[in-house]
């Protein structure tokens, strides 16, 4: 057997990753994030603790790595080109790669979600969300702004609100309303708040 390649192991080490970060938020969504240990996570993963500790220092690591990569996963498709410039054909794809994402791994973003609203959870991510989320939000003002909007600021906190209430409402009752319908409801009533 020959030994295996960097590649190999750079695979190796994103699969066993992605498992801990996966089973860390199932367990941090249903038990609590205090009430979770390194050892649950890594029994429910299928690895010894120790191998858990050489992917993450702790607990807290796992946690700011899932708030991370969500973070990451949602704004990473604002700025398709990554000039710093928001476009309204990048602004609607934003809006329906968003819904997407939701769409395609509701259970994930079910689990994020419910995670999110756990007080110390609350409080961190609310830190992470606002000095992560500058940038973006500078870009989506300046959108706003271009479109013509007469309250910018207060468009832009319309508009997350509505876009972040839609996913949430999703993931905790995805029957009541039909997605694909939602989608195009809240891309229109964005470009009416921005023109009102």
């Amino acid at each position: 057997m020959s030994p295996r390649s960097a590649k190999q192991f750079n695979d190796i080490r994103k699969q066993k990753t992605e498992l801990i970060m996966e089973t860390a938020l199932e367990l941090f969504a249903e038990k609590g994030f205090h009430a979770t240990s390194i050892s649950q996570i890594a029994k429910k993963a299928g690895i010894s603790k120790g191998l858990t500790y050489n992917y993450f220092e702790s607990k807290k690591e796992i946690l700011d790595e899932l708030i991370q990569h969500g973070f990451n996963t949602i704004f990473d498709s604002l700025d398709l080109n990554k000039d710093g410039i928001v476009t309204k054909e990048e602004f609607i794809h934003f809006i329906r790669h968003s819904f997407s994402l939701v769409r395609e791994n509701l259970q994930h973003w079910k689990l994020f979600f419910s995670l999110l609203v756990q007080p110390h959870v609350a409080e961190t991510f609310s830190k992470e969300y606002k000095i992560k989320g500058e940038p973006v939000f500078l870009m989506m003002y300046n959108f706003i702004k271009s479109q013509g909007s007469n309250d910018p600021e207060g468009d832009l906190m319309a508009i997350s609100a509505m876009i972040e209430g839609a996913f949430l409402y999703f993931v905790a009752a995805p029957d009541v309303f039909p997605m694909d319908i939602m989608e195009e409801k809240v891309i229109n009533a964005c470009f009416k708040i921005i023109n009102n």
